[in-house]
């Protein structure tokens, strides 16, 4: 009785330092964003001036239609592929799969400012593709505005549906779809009727999160939507903090709170479907691999090497251009290792800093995240569900939204962090935390609680049973998580680009700053080396464990 009463209280206080970390890094810069929005612009007053500004303005209606627009448009078309690409996937035996599938996962490790980069080198008004086929006396359409944006969002997002509705298609009870075919259904009339209600939730989650990701993206929407040609809410937040600076930040609060709350009113619509509407499903009997006809196979396949190389078009573009020699804002045919020369000459500690603010943030979110994922799932009080709660906000919060806020906060003494690394790391954590909490609480929940009662009647300590017994069962959730986190942590942007000081940028803002200045060579480089980093952490943690994207993301949306 005395060891179960401590060890409570153990893991109380783990709790309480919890919300403690949160009501400091979550709470405390969204209230004071709230509480700047609404102080009045210009009659410094304390009321709704700022939001009346707002929604009676159209250049911010405008903001706002166009976020909505994107999203909804990206998410939709992401949809289009993800889903008919995970069926063919999980229903059907065609040549190349595996390969296709580290393609597929490859194509969304990538940050997304580097394919909007990678299709202005190639659809943009000097474009390579665009100059052929001018050439040719042949008008492309423009990359740029906001189906450009709506494209090249979602061939880097596709990859979330995909292996989320794959995911739970192994899932299904194949029986109830052979029922359905037994009955004279086509298989048209079985996917739509029978497949697609049991994938429901797996499709809203999905699409829930291309949605969020996309009305949080900073990078990808200022590219290809030229600054303020095509402004969305995340880059107009951006721009009126930076026109704001040493003001009362007014309109820029205004426009982040808004993003926040459309933000949860997607999470809170995304859950409502999913809880209105539940299918049960045992999964008692998975669905055998179809073996179609070799014509059939090769469309079959045909149609996937087009999806997958149209979505890794952006990386090889980056790659074969960062070799090659550019005059002015072309780039010629002739190989060279100047812009990598230029790179590493001109970056400082760009790459440097990205690799110790990551590293540095990885180890705080693996330890945080697998001592908070045991603590959340196995202590059901109302302190540990306020802290699961809190810890989920910065999933949802845009990081444009979540910087502004560190900045409005922690910008004075007692407490000043604006300019330091530590701020950066702070932000790294708190905004990938869920990551590895959520992944790390996915495994805790197939874990015997009787192992841990048994250690416990023996005498173990709380923390000599979780790190002697939990920990080890634990670890492929904590290492699944913990990869994705740190390529998250090492591509992010949005955040940082609010923080960052010439002593603390990292290698995702030089090369956006490049592709925004119109050196191509130079962004090239930079971008090839995310990418190479990238490659390289998702090639050891295949060699080292497995990663499954589906499972971290559902588990972060849950």
């Amino acid at each position: 009785m005395a060891s179960s009463r401590h060890s409570t209280d153990v893991w109380r206080w783990v709790v309480i330092a919890g919300l403690v970390l949160c009501s400091a890094f979550v709470v405390l810069p969204l209230f004071e964003l709230a509480r700047q929005s609404l102080i009045g612009q210009n009659s410094q007053r304390f009321g709704l001036e700022n939001y009346i500004t707002f929604f009676s303005s159209s250049y911010f209606m405008r903001a706002t239609y166009n976020s909505l627009a994107v999203a909804t448009g990206t998410m939709l078309l992401a949809l289009l592929i993800g889903v008919p690409l995970a069926y063919a996937f999980s229903r059907f035996a065609f040549p190349g799969k595996p390969v296709l599938r580290v393609l597929v996962l490859l194509s969304m490790m990538s940050p997304p400012f580097i394919g909007a980069y990678a299709w202005i080198i190639l659809l943009g008004r000097g474009g390579i593709v665009t100059q052929w086929a001018h050439d040719l006396g042949v008008q492309t359409p423009t990359i740029y505005g906001p189906t450009g944006i709506i494209v090249a969002s979602a061939l880097s997002l596709y990859p979330i549906v995909f292996w989320i509705v794959a995911a739970a298609m192994r899932q299904l009870d194949h029986s109830v779809e052979e029922a359905a075919s037994v009955l004279g259904r086509r298989p048209m009339g079985v996917f739509f009727s029978v497949t697609l209600p049991l994938l429901r939730p797996a499709v809203v989650t999905s699409a829930m999160l291309v949605f969020l990701a996309v009305l949080a993206d900073f990078g990808l929407p200022n590219l290809l939507g030229e600054g303020e040609r095509f402004q969305v809410l995340a880059t107009l937040a951006y721009n009126l903090f930076l026109s704001e600076i040493g003001e009362e930040p007014g309109m820029a609060a205004v426009t982040s709170v808004v993003l926040v709350l459309m933000a949860g009113l997607v999470v809170g619509l995304g859950q409502w479907l999913n809880r209105s509407n539940r299918v049960f499903n045992d999964g008692s009997q998975r669905a055998v691999l179809k073996t179609p006809s070799k014509t059939q196979q090769g469309l079959l396949a045909g149609a996937a090497i087009g999806v997958v190389l149209l979505a890794n078009a952006p990386i090889i573009v980056v790659l074969v251009s960062s070799f090659l020699e550019v005059r002015g804002a072309v780039f010629q045919p002739e190989l060279t290792l100047g812009n990598y020369q230029k790179a590493f000459a001109l970056m400082g500690n760009a790459l440097t800093n990205s690799l110790v603010f990551a590293g540095t943030a990885l180890v705080i979110v693996t330890v945080l995240g697998a001592v908070l994922g045991y603590v959340l799932t196995r202590q059901k009080t109302v302190l540990s569900r306020c802290l699961d709660f809190f810890l989920m906000v910065p999933f949802i919060v845009p990081g444009t939204v979540l910087g502004i806020g560190f900045v409005q906060v922690f910008n004075t003494p007692p407490v000043l962090l604006t300019g330091t690394a530590s701020i950066i790391v702070i932000i790294y954590v708190i905004r990938r935390l869920p990551y590895v909490s959520r992944s790390s609480a996915s495994m805790v929940h197939q874990i015997d609680i009787s192992l841990e009662d048994a250690s416990a009647s023996l005498g173990a300590r709380p923390m000599g049973t979780f790190t002697k017994i939990m920990l080890p069962l634990m670890r492929p959730g904590i290492f699944a998580g913990m990869v994705l986190a740190w390529l998250e942590i090492f591509n992010e942007l949005s955040a940082s680009i609010v923080l960052y000081t010439g002593a603390t940028k990292t290698l995702p803002i030089a090369a956006y700053q490049q592709a925004v200045g119109g050196d191509f060579g130079l962004a090239a480089a930079y971008s090839g080396l995310l990418i190479a980093v990238t490659s390289v952490s998702i090639g050891l943690s295949m060699l080292f464990g497995d990663i499954d994207p589906a499972r971290q993301n559902v588990s972060a949306a849950a």
